[in-house]
């Protein structure tokens, strides 16, 4: 099969286009023959080399989490999931291994894709979706339903911040979004009540304090502090030395900072997935790839530029 692989730390220009073998499913997965991936920062920010004391790669290694594709195979004892399913998931092992044509998908994180979900689409869901999802709802306290909190999501035109934005949306909190200028008005239509310009000396003047502030771009909490009620929840996806320092002091402050590490699981892509189906959650895609591009689609999410999630197309 054709795959996306590097065997050297480094950035885009290490990635090679292989043929490997065609993986196999064992007992509790399911080969998935990949129609869509999607590039994360956690893709070349692992591929870097800036995470190897913690998360080392085994090389050759296949990146990508995020897939969406057709159930080739269920492995020994799987049930529920027939050949021609369509699904999606997060891959939770290794580098993901989502970028080749086949993938093997453990059972506890994929799910049928709804009607009317586009493979490009449910490709971008997983990663983003789900951490925006457990940010909200397991650490900062976000209600999923009749919510009359107020939130403030921090890059709210990227890609966790825009899932970000209408789950909120969604639960019925107020949602004021933090994005440039020029996304003022997509975020606008995904839901925000208002919208802040970073690039503003008095950006924040005027607003009510917030219940929730969803960071999808700094890691100190400092300057979002002061834009807390009194039990305010700050957290983020992007963990750094200001964050975890603070977070050490929540058992003393009424003030929460806290960090969100993802739990890839079915239930809460099937959770997305029903906010779809509802008419509640668009996916934004900002640009689309094929597999051999891979490298431009790192160096476009490295930009920082990105709108929404940047997709790749496999199958």
């Amino acid at each position: 099969m054709r795959a996306m692989s590097y065997s050297t730390y480094g950035n885009a220009g290490v990635l090679r286009l292989v043929e490997l073998p065609k993986p196999v499913p064992g007992p509790g997965q399911v080969l998935v023959r990949v129609m869509a991936c999607s590039v994360n920062p956690i893709d070349w920010k692992r591929a870097s080399g800036a995470y190897r004391l913690i998360m080392p790669a085994k090389f050759p290694a296949v990146p990508t989490y995020d897939v969406a594709g057709i159930v080739e195979q269920a492995g020994p004892g799987v049930q529920g999931f027939a050949p021609g399913a369509r699904v999606h998931a997060r891959i939770a092992e290794g580098t993901g291994a989502g970028a080749a044509e086949y993938a093997v998908v453990g059972v506890a994180e994929v799910t049928t894709m709804p009607e009317g979900l586009a493979f490009a689409e449910a490709a971008a869901m997983p990663l983003a979706g789900m951490t925006a999802l457990q940010a909200l709802r397991d650490l900062a306290g976000l209600t999923l339903e009749g919510s009359n909190q107020r939130v403030l999501v921090v890059g709210a035109s990227g890609g966790v911040g825009h899932f970000g934005l209408q789950i909120a949306r969604a639960a019925g909190a107020t949602v004021v979004a933090v994005c440039s200028a020029k996304n003022a008005d997509r975020v606008r239509r995904l839901g925000a009540s208002a919208v802040v310009d970073y690039a503003k000396a008095d950006a924040y003047a005027g607003l009510p304090p917030f219940d929730i502030v969803l960071d999808c771009v700094a890691s100190d909490p400092g300057p979002f502090l002061p834009r807390l009620g009194p039990k305010g929840v700050y957290v983020t996806c992007l963990p750094g030395p200001a964050t975890l320092l603070r977070s050490a002091l929540n058992p003393f402050t009424r003030k929460q900072v806290k960090v969100v590490m993802l739990k890839s699981n079915a239930a809460d892509l099937a959770l997305l997935d029903g906010l779809y189906a509802a008419g509640k959650l668009q996916v934004v895609i900002d640009s689309r790839f094929p597999l051999e591009q891979l490298g431009a689609a790192w160096e476009r999410s490295m930009s920082g530029r990105a709108v929404g999630k940047i997709v790749i197309d496999v199958g």
